[in-house]
């Protein structure tokens, strides 16, 4: 292949030809404006064989408001898992035919009598709880290069004729050779690069959309071969409804409630940039106004960690679900969006207790995201990137395609493409007078800074005898480093608390913060204080487990 040509397909791919931006001027328009172009560029996938799917195919149009007809039903295996000759007969081959008799791709012929991809009337994919997760690996690989083309796909179709021409995938980015020579996949992630119609089945394929600090695409040119591919999945079908609904009423009403990080404190290394992408969240989070809690033990937080009123969560690393998100009565606020990084974390979405999408998604999350396989943390989604695409009023889709590096690769998000968790914040006006919009008035006010607004906070926590505004600072506070000031903070909102298990979680953050300074006499007798009070059996454990790790010696027993 020449140099010439690899230039030409890399500038295809990245949208450049004429006609090819999906959402052009998508900047300059409202976001009800956006939404509604999202709505008439959606199409409905559902598995025929799934005798619910259809039914929460016709729900999700109706409450999105989408063109019944821009619906597709495949004859597809049952399992989560799929082989690669069951995918490309019973899912791809299908649905590329049906893209092409519907017209949904527009293509334009060359003077050499080429045919090319140009446009499309598709951005978004929604596969229908019904459609299979994953595809299987082979052993040994299949041919590197995919031999069907959209003429062979459409049953020959004339004006598809000749298209050998059609874009191949762009450069991969270098991966260790197990990961080269992977073919497995997710469904999702294989379907949006459909478009490609020859590229690579082993290995993957560089995201043209992902933004990346060495370049970055604008929004509006989204390739015309690219689609944004979701899934709107769950251990049940009552948790789909209840997730697209929740997202619905978050955009009506705002989504409200504490921004929790949890970190691994790692600070060098390759692993170090899962805790990056963690500490760029919780950055943005800040910077809109809303108010974040952070752990930065190794380990994820720990089984009796009071959380109270979770809108968003990013954190890692473990294989399932634990800690204070495993607590049967533990529930996110509704339309909260919950990430957790883990190689496979979506290896199933049918079990609700296996790794971390399904039960995060059955402990009210509206939105999540996941890997089929191991992905490599390089090729795995950039939460601080999805979370800064999310606050600045994107929907779940575009946030996540701009943050996910490669494709024909192993993650999934599982969500409402076009839910807009943060849509309310893009229009100000009108909101309801709450302590989380009166700290957001505060933040902003202050340019996004809330270091800078500590005497505004600080005022405002005395004059409404709110912790909120205190322990939101004091969190601010320790993550920068700035810990005499956080103690100081957490000591003050705990002054001002009457919810007992806010005041417990205070408890912890002051006595983290002792810890931190060196003050462990102080941080024990905090801890013992508290043990003394009428506890559960989670938090006495808790806070001997946390005794023990501060002075082992003065606190034999974890």
């Amino acid at each position: 292949m020449t140099h010439a040509f690899l230039r030409a397909v890399v500038l295809l791919i990245s949208g450049v030809l004429a006609g090819s931006s999906l959402l052009a001027g998508y900047p300059a328009v409202s976001v009800e404006d956006a939404a509604a172009h999202d709505s008439s560029a959606t199409v409905v996938v559902f598995n025929s064989n799934d005798p619910e799917a259809r039914v929460l195919a016709d729900f999700y149009c109706e409450a999105r408001h989408l063109d019944p007809t821009h619906q597709i039903a495949l004859s597809a295996p049952m399992g989560e898992e799929i082989s690669r000759p069951d995918y490309e007969k019973s899912i791809e081959r299908p649905l590329l035919d049906e893209f092409v008799r519907r017209g949904y791709w527009q293509f334009f012929r060359d003077p050499a009598g080429k045919s090319r991809l140009v446009s499309t009337r598709v951005g978004y994919l929604v596969l229908i709880k019904g459609i299979p997760l994953k595809i299987a690996p082979y052993t040994p690989p299949l041919p590197q290069v995919q031999s069907q083309t959209p003429g062979q796909l459409s049953g020959g179709t004339d004006a598809l004729a000749t298209s050998s021409a059609q874009p191949s995938a762009p450069p991969s980015p270098p991966a260790p050779p197990a990961y080269a020579t992977c073919n497995a996949a997710s469904v999702d992630s294989e379907l949006s690069v459909m478009g490609l119609f020859h590229h690579p089945i082993t290995g993957l394929l560089r995201n043209p959309y992902c933004i990346s600090e060495k370049k970055q695409i604008p929004k509006s040119e989204i390739p015309p071969n690219l689609l944004m591919v979701a899934r709107l999945d769950g251990p049940s079908a009552e948790a789909v409804r209840r997730m697209v609904l929740d997202g619905i009423r978050a955009e009506q009403e705002g989504l409200w409630g504490w921004g929790v990080t949890d970190l691994r404190s790692i600070r060098e290394g390759t692993y170090k940039l899962g805790d990056d992408w963690i500490r760029m969240a919780a950055s943005a989070m800040r910077q809109k106004g809303i108010p974040v809690l952070s752990d930065d033990l190794p380990e994820t937080m720990q089984e009796g960690f009071p959380l109270t009123d979770v809108s968003a969560y990013y954190g890692w690393y473990s294989g399932s679900i634990d800690g204070p998100f495993a607590d049967p009565q533990s529930r996110f606020q509704p339309g909260a969006v919950a990430f957790h990084l883990h190689s496979s974390s979506a290896a199933s979405l049918r079990d609700p207790n296996r790794g971390w999408t399904a039960p995060l998604l059955m402990h009210g999350a509206a939105a999540s995201l996941g890997n089929v396989y191991e992905p490599y943390l390089g090729f795995t989604t950039d939460l601080g990137t999805l979370a800064c695409e999310l606050v600045s009023g994107h929907n779940l889709a575009e946030s996540y395609y701009a943050a996910q590096p490669v494709l024909s690769w192993m993650s999934v998000l599982v969500a409402d493409p076009l839910y807009r968790p943060y849509a309310r914040l893009m229009h100000p006006t009108g909101l309801p007078s709450t302590k989380w919009t009166d700290f957001r008035r505060i933040i902003l006010a202050h340019k996004g800074s809330i270091l800078d607004a500590a005497a505004d906070l600080t005022s405002r926590a005395r004059e409404k005898h709110e912790s909120l505004y205190l322990e939101a600072l004091g969190a601010a506070q320790y993550d920068v480093g700035d810990l005499a000031r956080a103690e100081g903070s957490f000591e003050g909102a705990a002054s001002l608390t009457k919810d007992p298990k806010v005041a417990f979680r205070l408890v912890l953050e002051q006595a983290r913060t002792l810890e931190k300074l060196g003050n462990k006499m102080k941080a024990i007798l905090l801890l013992s204080k508290a043990l003394e009070k009428d506890r559960t059996i989670e938090e006495k454990r808790l806070l001997l487990n946390w005794m023990h790790r501060i002075d082992p010696k003065m606190c034999p027993v974890g």
